[in-house]
């Protein structure tokens, strides 16, 4: 009997609502939209999805700021079309993942309306107020700080002004969210992916962060010493309602801080930012923290490389649409590594990033707070928005190009962000059409993965790195895979040596583009 749990077995695909397809005219992506795409879903193999926030909200933050935590937002569609399309992937064997948000709240939440400038208010206590201000400053830049305008008092908010940070160490916050789980729960999701979730503030104001070197250091406002207890008790609420995915966004690339999140009594998984959010390629680096997960982490990693909240890999890793060989070496390792891998929609497709010409371009409240903000400090106008660009979100998040036309398949009207030519030449419908296309490499490496019990649930026996190789071999007590990863030049002498020595003896592979190889033998018996 297979007591694997379910979210170890699949591959997650990650769905960011607005830019995904819109089904209701509007140029804005929505449920409607995503109900017509899930047999590419199905098609692509993807075993669970991760649907960004689609709540009420202003959108202040692209739905992160939540004026509703029990309801759709009508642009996105209406609470039945939620549920069609729970329905509709669970007709497909793919589980559905809701972000939820619990470290703070819209400034337009009723909780916070009425609060705001109301001492006497019963939801005073919800949230953070202080006469006297410590020295914290917004992720967003600038204090984390803002007044009220009769009291004197000021409110907490770790990001945007519009996004107030909940007070976890009041009951009732705890006893709310709670209910929000249940709510849920009742729709049918299979799991929750909790945002910033060690950052909750659950031990009141503390001390001044210090600053180094020009930066602030925040030794006090995350990490918080009543976090682990807090959430320690979510987790087991949700666990005794059933077999959910608990996923930890932890604002930290330092596994020692992971860890701590990230046990049968926690998060199921933590996001390995430590991996994913490399900047630059560096294979060793790659291998190195590979090599780091596997000796430190405390459960399963992640695997991803690419999310709305970051650049695109292939633009990160200096690739282009044109030239993808370096895309389909990260494919091949987030696909066979040991971990849970997260598909960011897109990146199926080689997708490269949007980039904004002008500050007017820019759609991401981060981006443009950032560009505020040195313009205030004197730069120029140029210099504040090489400023915005390297801080601004938009990069991965222009709609998705489905088909021809002049909206690419996305909408029948313009969209809300731009589609610019070269995104439409990658469409989907153009790809699926190509056998030698990005896409359905994708579509066979998670096809194997499917089928391969050692590539979904076997440990490392062997994770070797030769000059620009990643090698490794993983098993379970049926099968043993083996794997070999280049991510140098294909005629590169190590490559074919260590592609001999896994070929020796055995015709049996699987091997895509000169770039990588696997082959997998069970009971000493090979199977491609």
């Amino acid at each position: 009997m297979n007591t694997t749990p379910w979210w170890q077995e699949c591959v997650c695909y990650q769905i960011y609502l607005p830019s995904f397809c819109d089904g209701n005219h509007d140029g804005l992506g929505d449920f409607p939209g995503l109900l017509t795409r899930l047999d590419y879903l199905a098609e692509l193999g993807v075993g669970a999805i991760w649907i960004t926030p689609f709540y009420p909200s202003p959108l202040v933050d692209n739905g992160y700021d939540i004026s509703d935590y029990c309801a759709v937002d009508p642009r996105f569609g209406d609470m039945g079309a939620f549920r069609r399309v729970v329905a509709g992937c669970h007709a497909r064997g793919i589980r559905v993942i809701i972000d939820l948000v619990v470290n703070h709240v819209s400034s337009e939440h009723p909780w916070f309306k009425d609060a705001w400038n109301n001492p006497a208010s019963r939801y005073r206590d919800y949230f953070i107020f202080t006469d006297q201000p410590n020295n914290w400053q917004s992720f967003f830049s600038g204090s984390a700080w803002t007044a009220e305008p009769d009291t004197g008092q000021y409110y907490y908010h770790k990001f945007a002004p519009q996004q107030v940070d909940l007070n976890w160490a009041n009951p009732q916050v705890e006893q709310e969210i709670r209910h929000v789980v249940d709510f849920w729960i009742a729709q049918g999701v299979d799991g929750f992916r909790f945002d910033v979730i060690n950052f909750l503030t659950t031990d009141g104001i503390l001390a001044d962060n210090p600053e180094e070197n020009g930066e602030q250091r925040h030794d006090h406002d995350i990490n918080q010493p009543g976090i682990i207890d807090a959430l320690e008790r979510l987790c087991r609420y949700v666990r005794q309602r059933g077999d959910f995915f608990l996923i930890g966004e932890i604002g930290s690339e330092d596994l020692n801080v992971l860890r701590r999140y990230q046990s049968p009594q926690l998060m199921d998984v933590v996001f390995n930012f430590n991996l994913g959010s490399q900047k630059t390629f560096d294979a060793a680096r790659l291998f190195s923290e590979l090599e780091a997960m596997r000796q430190q982490q405390s459960g399963l990693p992640t695997l991803f490389f690419s999310s709305h909240d970051m650049s695109r890999m292939i633009s990160r890793f200096g690739e282009n649409d044109r030239d993808v060989a370096r895309a389909r070496a990260v494919l091949a390792l987030q696909l066979t590594a040991s971990g849970v891998p997260f598909i960011f929609q897109g990146e199926e497709l080689g997708l490269t990033d949007y980039r904004a010409q002008s500050v007017d371009c820019i759609f991401d409240i981060q981006g443009r707070t950032h560009y505020q903000t040195a313009i205030d400090a004197g730069m120029s106008a140029d210099e504040a928005l090489a400023v915005a660009l390297e801080h601004s979100r938009d990069g991965s998040r222009a709609p998705l190009p489905w088909g021809e036309g002049t909206y690419a398949g996305f909408s029948d009207v313009a969209p809300w962000m731009p589609i610019d030519a070269r995104t439409q030449a990658l469409n989907a419908a153009a790809q699926q059409q190509d056998a030698g296309s990005l896409w359905h490499e994708y579509r066979q490496l998670i096809a194997l993965r499917n089928a391969t019990d050692a590539l979904r649930q076997g440990r490392y026996s062997t994770l070797e790195l030769t000059h620009s190789c990643i090698w490794f071999s993983r098993e379970t007590a049926e099968e043993q895979v083996w794997v070999a990863i280049n991510f140098g030049e294909p005629v590169l002498n190590p490559w074919r040596d260590i592609a001999a020595d896994i070929l020796s003896g055995d015709d049996a592979t699987w091997i895509a583009k000169n770039q990588f190889l696997i082959k997998r033998s069970r009971h000493g018996k090979a199977q491609s």
